[in-house]
């Protein structure tokens, strides 16, 4: 199987160039598949920005939307990446407190094996199934026919943490030598399958200390979600969710709060 390994998607997570950077070092023959890293926007890495002047990773396919630089970049990365590879990994870094984390936006078996495997060798790791896999998704991983995202943190924009280094290697290498042959009772996998965004409501709100660094927590009905400087709360109305990329840094320009999601198993995921 033929790897394509992406680092800085956004320019401003260095922990992937790190980990594709000590991969090119090392060279393929260590591994049971081949690979070839890719630093995915050179320019705003150098500028050390998430984007020069669009956001990359919803670049790709037919709903995909960019301009300027990242729309050079990504027609440079489908040319080098479409039907060449079997498998992507994309490395992403979160300043939210979401630990070592993979998304699934492919449903295909060999992205379901990778990830049952992944979750057998690094048992703390969390299993996020998007709430667009199995359709045209504009991420990176649109380029491949099977593909998952690393998303690990939390890591302020910039920063190389060393911890967060290891464990995306660690992802990277083991999937590298998975042979895909394992059959997995997928009912006895859990993921949290994502169902949406959370906005901060009208005003200035901040997210609940209840709920913010708290991510994968269960939010039930009544429980305080958003606080302002006057201590008024406005609270989760209906049924409990899983709220995810709690007060992510790059998703404040959208006014985005958190994702959120419902704690599953893959079984389900796929019998939808």
């Amino acid at each position: 199987m033929n790897f394509a390994i992406i680092g800085g998607t956004h320019g401003n997570e260095p922990v992937g160039i790190e980990v594709i950077r000590d991969l090119e070092q090392k060279g393929p023959s260590l591994y049971t598949h081949e690979f070839k890293t890719f630093v995915g926007n050179p320019k705003a890495f150098e500028i050390g920005k998430r984007y020069v002047n669009s956001d990359l990773n919803r670049a790709f396919g037919e709903l995909g939307n960019s301009s300027g630089n990242e729309s050079k970049r990504s027609e440079e990365l489908d040319k080098e990446i479409r039907g060449k590879f079997d498998f992507l990994m994309d490395l992403h870094t979160t300043t939210s407190n979401m630990g070592i984390t993979i998304i699934l936006t492919h449903l295909d078996e060999t992205t379901i094996k990778a990830a049952c495997y992944l979750k057998e060798k690094n048992p703390e790791l969390v299993i996020i199934v998007s709430s667009r896999a199995g359709t045209d998704c504009p991420y990176t991983t649109n380029m491949a026919p099977s593909a998952l995202t690393v998303e690990v943190g939390p890591v302020a924009n910039n920063v190389v943490k060393a911890d967060l280094v290891f464990s995306s290697r660690k992802l990277v290498t083991d999937l590298l030598d998975f042979d895909f042959k394992k059959s997995y009772n997928l009912s006895q996998i859990n993921c949290f399958h994502t169902q949406g965004i959370l906005s901060y409501p009208e005003g200035k709100w901040m997210v609940h200390p209840e709920v913010d660094g708290h991510d994968f927590r269960e939010v039930k009905n009544g429980d305080s979600l958003f606080i302002n400087i006057n201590g008024d709360i406005v609270r989760h109305e209906g049924e409990s969710i899983f709220p995810l990329f709690i007060n992510e840094a790059a998703y404040q320009e959208n006014n985005t709060a958190m994702e959120y999601a419902v704690k599953t198993t893959l079984d389900k995921v796929l019998n939808r």
